[in-house]
């Protein structure tokens, strides 16, 4: 803001002049109050948000996190199918296995009780002496018992396989609604990455048009002559954060305005249900038919004003 310059060379003092600078003081002391007020809010309330490039970039990260996450978690799942796999294969040879073993210790159970060939009691009655009687009693009973012994092993370790291929079951079906989130997030994740580009492409066509008609129009003047006015206007989102035409940042404390002719820096008096609020033109606009002024968020918070409606104004310098 540009402040004011008292003349040095001496001067008559008029009615008017009495007025003037009356006018003078009462501006200084609304401007002091608008900063120490800003600089208040500026404390007080949070940070600002981040303009539509900050949140583009947010976006595309994100949705480059869920596509590592995605990708992620279909290597884990090819895993675990190579893992049920392997289990469904240790479970087959261990069903043969104890089969096998099954078969075994049944034939021998026949041979020793049932065959006409070999007879179980013949085999110890054949013995010799006392002593052979015992030895081939003992070899018979540890056929029996290492058999059993054999076929209890093969069937722990069936149940064990059974076990695995139960869990790997379990957890495919859990990766499986995994992949079912994780692509879901990706969706959105690439939607709202296509919703924040397609922001950002409005907001740099506007900032281009903005700059365009500001660099175009150069010869605007200041118009009127510190009295006060009225005028139709409208006002940016409460939480707008951006650039202005002027090159300046606009965020959610910003005491701006918009207007089409007057130029840049031009400090603007506003009063609305009994509050004043003073902003600093920094943007073009509104180009709606109708409306004169665009105010910034800062301003309407002040304000306590929303929607379109008519304001008083006065210019007070530029």
């Amino acid at each position: 803001m540009t402040g004011f310059e008292y003349q040095k060379t001496p001067r008559t003092v008029t009615p008017d002049t009495l007025d003037d600078m009356s006018l003078r003081r009462t501006t200084s002391l609304i401007l002091a109050t608008a900063v120490a007020l800003c600089l208040a809010l500026s404390f007080a309330m949070p940070a600002i948000a981040a303009p539509p490039a900050a949140q583009t970039s947010a976006d595309r990260a994100a949705l480059e996190r869920a596509v590592e996450q995605y990708e992620a978690a279909i290597a884990r799942s090819a895993q675990l199918q190579a893992q049920a796999a392997e289990a469904s294969s240790r479970l087959d040879h261990a069903l043969e296995d104890e089969a096998a073993a099954r078969e075994r210790l049944r034939r021998w159970i026949l041979t020793t009780y049932r065959s006409d060939d070999i007879d179980f009691m013949s085999v110890l009655f054949g013995a010799s002496t006392f002593e052979d009687f015992i030895a081939r009693w003992d070899l018979l009973t540890r056929i029996a018992r290492q058999d059993a012994e054999i076929l209890e092993v093969l069937r722990a370790a069936r149940i064990e396989a059974e076990l695995s291929a139960g869990q790997l079951l379990d957890l495919q079906a859990q990766e499986a609604r995994a992949l079912d989130a994780l692509a879901e997030e990706v969706t959105r994740a690439k939607r709202e990455l296509a919703a924040s580009e397609a922001a950002l492409r409005e907001y740099e066509a506007r900032t281009a048009a903005n700059t365009k008609a500001a660099a175009t129009d150069r010869t605007r003047q200041l118009t009127g002559s510190g009295a006060w006015q009225t005028a139709v206007a409208s006002h940016y989102g409460i939480n707008f954060t951006g650039r202005g035409a002027s090159g300046e940042a606009i965020g959610p404390y910003s005491m701006m305005v918009a207007h089409k002719t007057l130029p840049f820096g031009t400090l603007v008096e506003f009063e609305y249900n009994g509050k004043r609020a003073v902003a600093s033109v920094e943007d073009c606009g509104p180009y709606t038919e109708g409306r004169t002024f665009d105010l910034g968020p800062g301003v309407i918070r002040i304000l306590g004003f929303r929607g379109v409606h008519e304001v008083r104004y006065r210019i007070i310098t530029s």
